[in-house]
């Protein structure tokens, strides 16, 4: 996983939430063919628009003008210009604070709430999930991490003794050869340790491995038993072809693997709302999930949107129909239920995973979660209104 998304996403769930006006920003950074970024023009008429049309007192008011300088003059003169966007959220009033570089597409947003609005970067966490390549041949190998859309080298290994060409036959060629294969495979075994090394440093997700077909069976068999299990595919890769060939060669592998991944998770929410078991599908569902802390995964349709209602006091999260809490009868707030969901999740510590694909999904308001636990009371008022 990218520890460094996941870590804004934590501090992003402990925020529990203001009367203050929180800011989020996405920047889609990437140049047009001009060499301009539209987006930044974009952004400051956003920001220029909340900050007029929201009713505040003074001392408010200059907190998010504050704001709005920081977000912009960090946009112009801070972000590197090898990001592709970025993601900024701020309440100064909070004294709440956080921009992040992305390196991956992110399509610009402007908001302002109780809440940051996580949607967006728990996505690209989501979608970016942190990959190792390595590149191994028989006395040298390179680890190369690939996190967020950037390729980073990471370690390499080589062979305690160099081996050199032998050209002489029989029982010399075939002790050679022997000598040559205990190299090779001490070598790899000395690679297993450094790759287990990077994968826990790195918190790597999934493996691939280039090698040539010569020492392909080497290369399986030295690999630690938990790494064999996160390999995902064995690629012949030019190990001097440089890093833009090297993601055009690993896009679509990651992209696969993406998308097996969503298909297989959506498949366990429909075997287990199907059992009547640890799943729910649905806004009512998922919301009463949430409020009461079930949620172990929470699954959204990448195009997911959807209004409803909270109740301010008890934080009980609505689908649309309610305009007072069923239970206390007190007026609701409307609010995002998309950003709602995440910023629950969060909070709760459970995984959020955005699906691009889903006829199940699309059947259940596009929304579904896996459970920590079973509770029929809950799953009765889900379908009780």
């Amino acid at each position: 996983m990218n520890t460094q998304l996941q870590a804004a996403l934590g501090q992003l769930g402990n925020f529990a939430g203001t009367d203050q006006p929180f800011l989020t920003v996405y920047a889609d950074l990437m140049p047009q063919g001009n060499g301009q970024r539209p987006a930044i023009r974009q952004i400051e008429q956003e920001l220029e628009r909340i900050v007029g049309e929201l009713n505040l007192h003074d001392v408010a008011r200059e907190q998010l003008l504050g704001d709005q300088q920081r977000i912009v003059d960090y946009i112009e003169r801070e972000v590197p210009r090898e990001a592709a966007g970025a993601a900024i959220f701020a309440c100064a009033a909070e004294n709440a604070w956080m921009a992040l570089p992305l390196y991956a597409p992110v399509e610009t947003y402007v908001a302002v709430g109780p809440t940051p609005h996580a949607f967006q970067l728990a996505r690209i966490a989501d979608d970016y999930e942190t990959f190792a390549l390595v590149v191994a041949e028989g006395q040298q190998a390179q680890i190369y991490v690939v996190a967020s859309n950037r390729v980073e080298h990471v370690a390499e290994t080589e062979a305690a003794e160099k081996i050199k060409r032998f050209e002489a036959g029989g029982q010399a060629q075939m002790i050679f050869q022997r000598r040559t294969d205990n190299v090779i495979k001490a070598h790899l075994k000395d690679l297993s340790s450094e790759l287990e090394r990077v994968v826990d440093q790195q918190s790597v997700d999934h493996i691939i491995i280039s090698s040539n077909d010569a020492i392909k069976g080497m290369v399986q068999e030295q690999l630690a038993q938990r790494l064999q299990a996160m390999v995902v595919e064995y690629i012949n890769f030019d190990p001097h072809a440089g890093n833009a060939a090297m993601m055009d060669t690993l896009a679509p592998i990651m992209q696969r693997v993406e998308r097996e991944q969503e298909q297989q998770l959506t498949t366990d929410l429909a075997n287990e709302v199907g059992a009547n078991a640890r799943g729910v599908a649905g806004l009512a569902e998922t919301a009463l999930a949430l409020s009461k802390g079930q949620v172990r995964v929470l699954v959204l349709h990448r195009t997911f949107q959807a209004l409803g209602r909270t109740n301010p006091t008890t934080g009980f999260l609505y689908a649309p129909g309610y305009l007072n809490d069923p239970y206390d009868g007190s007026e609701l707030s409307e609010i995002d239920l998309r950003e709602a969901f995440v910023s629950r999740a969060l909070g709760q510590g459970a995984m959020i995973e955005v699906v691009d694909d889903s006829d199940y999904l699309a059947e259940h308001d596009g929304v579904g979660a896996l459970l920590h636990y079973r509770d029929d009371l809950a799953a009765k008022q889900a379908g009780s209104r």
